[in-house]
């Protein structure tokens, strides 16, 4: 489990920045520093800040699944046989290991995980879900929900609610 960022107040400046980096991660500080009307030593000063306080967790390469290779991506509703702490947390552990799960979030109501799983073939899926099964995580049951086509993902968080504090 990750250790909670400290607490950084983010005003206005610290917004533009955020707003700018997850446009384009690769932009120059210098560049940064002129897009939000900043000095480039204040910038890159709150920059820093920002990462050390664990707000900006790292940079990344956005690839497209359908240049690499094609890949299948499943969404998978989880729901563990037991729902105690220890249960959750052995599950919570065990993916973290599991490069095939993209994205996991514990969640309220009827299921208690939804699971992004990318997979070269729904055959290789199946693999991996009887794999998962059998790993003695606690899972009950699981639904698979095949996607399709992207319509809309690795959107930027929208930041303009943190202007109107």
């Amino acid at each position: 489990m990750k250790a909670k960022p400290d607490a950084v107040r983010l005003d206005a400046w610290d917004v533009r920045i955020l707003s700018e980096i997850q446009s384009d991660g690769r932009i120059s500080k210098s560049e940064l520093a002129k897009r939000v009307h900043l000095s480039a030593s204040a910038c890159s000063e709150r920059l820093r800040v920002l990462q050390a306080a664990g707000i900006i967790e790292g940079f990344y390469a956005r690839l497209s699944p359908a240049l690499v290779g094609g890949m299948a991506f499943v969404i998978v509703e989880v729901v563990l046989d037991r729902h105690r702490l220890e249960d959750q947390r052995h599950f919570e552990a065990a993916i973290q290991h599991i490069p095939e799960i993209l994205d996991c979030w514990a969640i309220g109501g009827r299921i208690d995980y939804l699971m992004r799983v990318a997979s070269s073939s729904m055959a290789a899926y199946q693999d991996f879900m009887e794999g998962l099964l059998q790993a003695g995580l606690g899972v009950n049951q699981y639904y698979s929900l095949v996607v399709t086509k992207p319509v809309k993902s690795n959107s930027p968080i929208p930041l303009s609610a943190l202007r109107q504090r």
